[in-house]
């Protein structure tokens, strides 16, 4: 009988512990978006702008070369941010696309394996970042940058105020235009010489939003 009430209160705690941990959503988890949720102040439930809805800015000044020579690209490029949303932010998302034409990135990893018209048979270093200081502070270190992939994470060491507030960065890079890029992204040799085609070439700032935050996704070529 003892060996039976033991048993029953095992069940029971692990029936409790079941109930706990399937208290789960699956319709939640799988809601597109913000279709399904009530309107708030920044968008409507309809995804309509809000009486609060609001869109950061990113200004951009850019001064670039292209050295028929060695291929290459270099740039420098100023953006003014201007953090319009209600967060305070600590660090910024950069797109770095040229990253792709690595032979350890992501895209390559996919396309080239695979192949078809995105593939890249010949690889760069991608996007190669000489420096960067925002607000004049050079930010160019360990601590203060990560890349990841086509994407770059830039630590400010003052946190960007909402509600208008604006930050300037500057940014000195260079890259090779590849032989055999993407769709938008190559060089071909004529018997005229070489036909250079040159898009997302420069480090942009990516979309902060009220639905996901800092949009990430990674560059793979395939637009």
């Amino acid at each position: 009988m003892k060996k039976l009430f033991i048993g029953f209160i095992l069940s029971l705690i692990v029936i409790t512990q079941y109930a706990q941990v399937t208290k789960f959503d699956s319709k939640e988890s799988f809601y597109p978006q913000f279709y399904p949720y009530p309107g708030n102040d920044y968008r409507s439930a309809s995804g309509e702008p809000g009486p609060k809805y609001w869109q950061n800015r990113a200004d951009y000044k850019i001064n670039a070369t292209l050295d028929t020579g060695s291929h290459k690209v270099s740039g420098d490029v100023e953006i003014t941010y201007t953090n319009n949303s209600p967060d305070n932010l600590k660090f910024l998302w950069l797109q770095v696309d040229q990253n792709i034409y690595r032979e350890d990135s992501r895209g390559s990893a996919t396309t080239t394996q695979a192949g078809g018209r995105w593939a890249n048979t010949k690889f760069t270093e991608g996007d190669v970042i000489k420096s960067i200081t925002v607000d004049a502070e050079l930010n160019h270190t360990r601590q203060n940058i990560l890349l990841r992939d086509t994407r770059m994470q830039v630590w400010l060491n003052d946190a960007l105020k909402g509600s208008g507030n604006k930050v300037k960065i500057k940014i000195s890079f260079e890259f090779t235009v590849p032989e055999y890029g993407t769709d938008r992204m190559g060089r071909l040799k004529t018997k005229n010489g070489w036909v250079y085609e040159v898009a997302q070439w420069f480090p942009r700032l990516c979309v902060y939003d009220d639905i996901q935050g800092w949009n990430t996704l990674p560059y793979v070529g395939t637009r």
